[in-house]
């Protein structure tokens, strides 16, 4: 199991991490496989009143793929610019 940073930023609203920011994750025999965002149930926008935004959990597209979190930090950055992953 891994913990895996999650795009929503501590958004409370999230059903993935739940605000925490990093959610649990096991790679399957597959390895990581991009899976359907439980926020937005894959409709990529969420309905609030009249409005629509876009999903934060999954920036819009409507899956979360755990093999491409977002960066949890400036040596994170840097890492995958000099090394690349």
């Amino acid at each position: 199991m891994k913990k895996i940073n999650c795009h929503c930023r501590k958004w409370l609203a999230c059903k993935l991490c739940h605000g925490v920011g990093k959610y649990d994750y096991t790679a399957g025999e597959r390895g990581f496989v991009p899976f359907v965002c439980p926020t937005c149930e894959g409709n990529k926008q969420l309905q609030e009143g009249d409005a629509s935004l876009e999903c934060r959990t999954c920036k819009g597209q409507g899956f979360v793929d755990p093999a491409n979190p977002p960066p949890s930090g400036m040596i994170d950055v840097l890492v995958k610019i000099l090394f690349g992953a």
